[in-house]
């Protein structure tokens, strides 16, 4: 592979960090504030089986996660050259590692949580109680190793920290954005801030960075 070639598969790379906010934004539209907050559980089962709840958690649960590791694999790249290489080496396993640890929840989002509307709307009152629980102990600690990814993007917010190849505002959000992003809870509107910081860190981190890969 030339380096061109190399230069332009890390910028491709690169960019999936805005690209994940802006799916995380419109993910939101068909998700937000669809379950918990005390909303009743007729409105809950009408909210995860419509059409809407499932289109927002694919493109904005499932499509950026499946995405991130481009991603990272990418910042990895460029932040290579400036040494702390093991805490990038962390970061990338941390961050990888994360991604794919949340997906089995994932499922149970897109797939469970409208089976079980469904149910509920046909007459099982128990459906949705489950379908809360999920949010819950002990239920709601298969979410719990998506903190790894927080952990290893703010070991990328270390290492960009130190080395400042971006001005460090962008380091600092970046890191933000994927703690809020990353919360165990049914905060839809801490998410929906998160993917509005992502956005913004990426582009940020996208306009400093292309000059770091040639």
């Amino acid at each position: 592979m030339t380096t061109t070639s190399r230069t332009r598969l890390v910028r491709a790379g690169l960019l999936v960090l805005p690209a994940g906010g802006v799916l995380k934004l419109l993910g939101n539209i068909g998700t937000f504030d669809s379950v918990g907050y005390g909303i009743p559980q007729p409105a809950e089962a009408a909210t995860v089986t419509s059409t809407s709840f499932l289109v927002g958690e694919l493109v904005g649960s499932i499509l950026p996660t499946l995405l991130v590791p481009f991603g990272v694999l990418a910042l990895f790249a460029v932040l290579l050259p400036y040494g702390y290489r093991r805490t990038l080496t962390a970061a990338l396993v941390c961050a990888v590692l994360g991604a794919g640890a949340i997906l089995p929840g994932l499922g149970v989002v897109n797939f469970a949580m409208p089976a079980l509307g469904r149910a509920y709307r046909d007459g099982w009152p128990g459906a949705m109680t489950i379908v809360d629980s999920f949010l819950t102990w002990p239920r709601g600690a298969m979410l719990y190793p998506a903190a790894l990814f927080p952990i290893g993007v703010i070991l990328f917010a270390v290492v960009m920290w130190q080395a400042r190849p971006v001005p460090r505002p962008a380091t600092v959000v970046f890191a933000l954005s994927a703690v809020l992003i990353a919360v165990p809870l049914p905060w839809h509107s801490v998410r929906l801030v998160g993917g509005a910081l992502q956005l913004v860190a990426g582009a940020w981190i996208w306009r400093r960075m292309p000059t770091l890969c040639e």
